[in-house]
């Protein structure tokens, strides 16, 4: 008796086991299925939501043409020239208080800053955020050389030292590139 009710026991410790783990199999496999179908989609929204951007930075543009480069060496995570030689794009990810500030910058052919998008989603709401609004963005507008001229914010120094150093980005790969 006390050998069936020790068999009875294991099989009640290792039963649920294995429905756990045909389970899990099971779930991992479909996982697998949503993503592989998924994926393709969330990358050619993220090309077109990146080709808006850029056209956003640099008014007018027709089409982009991207740079062959070493972007690492630049600190940069894209490089672009306009098709019709309307100026270049640069874009960046730069370290924020709550993950990467994403920033886009617009240069006409003279190295001067003609538009700036700085993509704070990851930042503190209300806080951090106020570094991606026109009211700080506007004032990179114009800007040659580097943004020293342009002060951090208040209570988001952080995030805007992130619009900072991708602006600085930018700028530096227009002189490297491009000069």
């Amino acid at each position: 008796m006390n050998e069936a009710k020790e068999k009875g026991g294991l099989w009640k410790t290792v039963y649920p086991l294995v429905v756990l783990v045909i389970i899990c199999v099971v779930v991992g496999a479909l996982l697998g299925f949503v993503n592989s179908a998924t994926a393709p989609v969330i990358e050619e929204n993220a090309r077109i939501q990146a080709e808006q951007t850029r056209a956003a930075v640099l008014p007018g543009a027709t089409g982009f043409t991207e740079l062959d480069c070493d972007l690492s060496l630049l600190n940069l995570t894209g490089a672009y020239v306009e098709d019709s030689g309307l100026g270049y794009v640069f874009t960046s990810a730069n370290k924020g208080y709550g993950g990467d500030v994403t920033v886009t910058v617009g240069l006409n052919p003279d190295g001067e800053i003609v538009g700036l998008n700085a993509n704070v989603s990851t930042e503190t709401s209300g806080i951090g955020s106020k570094a991606g609004q026109s009211a700080y963005t506007d004032l990179f507008i114009g800007l040659t050389g580097d943004s020293s001229s342009v002060d951090t914010i208040s209570g988001a120094s952080y995030s805007s030292r992130a619009v900072k150093t991708g602006v600085d980005a930018a700028l530096a790969a227009y002189a490297a590139l491009v000069q």
